[in-house]
């Protein structure tokens, strides 16, 4: 989150507000900055399994997290707002690019990057890529229809209604179905003109590395460190992540089918 959240503030346009909403205080150092806010909700464990937490339950608890920060900016009176993951990073320019265009209904980003942490490249994704990642859209904030002075103090179910449950669980506590939604309300999103965020994958123990593993590189050193502020890791660091990432080849290939 740290990287994140000091690249986010050197944004080339500096009127922004970033709001942070967490059930517990970051353990992280954030950056002292009146531009950042951290929200604390008071919303009760989701009713999960140990170990295998429910899907329904992960978008209930996100959208209503991303409502209670949408009403912040709103109540500001934020032209546009951006859900950022906090694994994630986004080009510089995004702030300057929504600012120029207030009455613009939004963008989605259909090209974008994965990184495998430590590696020293990203690896491009041509198309659809808001379809993988949730840091893939910005949208005017009126058309989200948030009030703009929601209760901070409700729980979770509570700040559901309170926003719209369908609607916060299906563009908020979803990311797949937000161009088809706000093409449904008459204000369709535009394809943004440039890749504009990259998702950080940290383990290379998922599907999404394998993924992330294979297509067009591009190094990280030069433009894409200045663009997004990813740091470039080092050689040594480098050569661990490719080797993680062909062990992890390795045991998909062996695996038995079960």
């Amino acid at each position: 989150m740290e990287p994140t959240l000091a690249f986010l503030l050197r944004q080339t346009n500096p009127d922004i507000h970033l709001v942070i909403v967490a059930n517990t205080p970051p353990e992280c150092t954030l950056p002292d900055d009146p531009r950042l806010e951290v929200v604390l909700v008071d919303f009760a464990r989701s009713a999960s399994t140990p170990g295998r937490p429910s899907l329904v339950g992960i978008e209930k608890d996100k959208g209503a997290k991303l409502a209670a920060g949408t009403s912040i900016l709103t109540r500001r009176g934020a032209s546009h707002v951006m859900f950022v993951d906090s694994d994630d990073y986004i080009h510089r320019d995004i702030a300057a690019f929504a600012a120029e265009r207030p009455g613009h209904p939004g963008w989605y980003f259909d090209s974008g990057y994965f990184h495998i942490r430590g590696e020293r490249k990203v690896t491009t994704v041509t198309h659809e890529y808001h379809q993988r990642n949730g840091t893939s859209h910005v949208m005017r904030t009126d058309l989200l229809s948030v009030p703009a002075y929601l209760d901070l103090a409700l729980d979770r179910e509570a700040m559901l209604d309170a926003a719209g449950r369908d609607k916060t669980t299906q563009i908020m506590g979803r990311h797949w179905p937000v161009v088809d939604y706000f093409r449904s309300i008459g204000h369709p999103l535009e394809p943004y003109p440039y890749p504009a965020a990259i998702w950080e994958i940290g383990t290379g123990e998922n599907c999404t590395a394998v993924v992330a593993a294979s297509g067009t590189k591009e190094p990280i050193e030069g433009r894409i460190s200045e663009d997004f502020g990813l740091p470039v890791p080092s050689r040594a660091t480098a050569a661990r992540a490719t080797t993680s990432v062909f062990l992890t080849r390795v045991r998909r290939h062996l695996r038995p089918d079960s």
